[in-house]
């Protein structure tokens, strides 16, 4: 252990210099231990997973607090870096903004080691990868912001590609190249996520979200949800619906 490393054993640990995280705007800054139970973060990652402070996230695991295909991604990458102890950097991956729609981050990931050399955990920070870019300057976030503000409509990857100016198969490949997605899967998840919180916030009949998000009809939305949230649409609404 070098000198700073035994100066950091002194501080108390309610005042550590993590707490500069909670005055960098737009930063969200998170630890794991090697089991993927979160150990502690930020008030605004806190925030993002609906808790009131970063006390409510100690012990948590991904799959309590976001949706299930991105708890899978988030469990893949940490079990990369904990099996190789090598950082994971420039992580382009949705994550939940503070409405619970998916948005595009930035996430850096370092392994923590005990004195050792063993792996004894990770931490990272998440910022948002829209915010940094200029979206008059790149016509692949300009697709983004199009799917995010029409996703009820009907949308023709076709179509959508040549509006701006892509061929097909340039949208497809620019498209999984930056996101490691689709175009029409982010369409399919973005409808169920959006679906999802009218279903936790409004008694609307399931049948009508469903085509108001853009699904075709009551079993196509079905099919999605359950495929990439893990439950039938009644059953998620049921379990996390609010009250009055």
């Amino acid at each position: 252990m070098n000198h700073f490393d035994d100066w950091l054993t002194q501080l108390d640990p309610r005042h550590s210099p993590a707490q500069l995280f909670d005055y960098m705007p737009n930063v969200m800054y998170f630890v794991k231990d090697c089991e993927g139970r979160i150990m502690t973060g930020n008030q605004a990652f806190a925030e993002r997973c609906g808790c009131r402070s970063p006390d409510e996230l100690f012990s948590k695991r991904d799959e309590e607090l976001f949706p299930l295909y991105m708890a899978e991604k988030f469990r893949r990458d940490d079990e990369l870096l904990l099996k190789n102890g090598t950082s994971l950097l420039n992580l382009i991956e949705l994550f939940p903004t503070r409405e619970g729609l998916p948005e595009w981050f930035i996430t850096q990931k370092l392994p923590l080691f005990e004195r050792s050399g063993k792996i004894h955990g990770l931490c990272g920070i998440v910022q948002s990868y829209e915010r940094m870019l200029d979206y008059s300057q790149n016509p692949l976030f300009q697709v983004v912001q199009y799917i995010r503000s029409h996703y009820a409509e009907h949308l023709s990857v076709p179509d959508i590609a040549k509006q701006f100016g892509f061929s097909e198969r340039q949208l497809e490949r620019r498209f999984a190249d930056t996101f490691r997605i689709s175009p029409s899967q982010y369409l399919i998840r973005l409808r169920v996520l959006i679906a999802s919180d009218r279903l936790k916030y409004t008694i609307e009949p399931i049948a009508d979200i469903a085509i108001d998000c853009g699904f075709y009809d009551h079993s196509n939305f079905i099919h999605h949800f359950k495929r990439i949230l893990g439950v039938t649409p009644l059953v998620y609404r049921k379990r996390y619906r609010t009250t009055g």
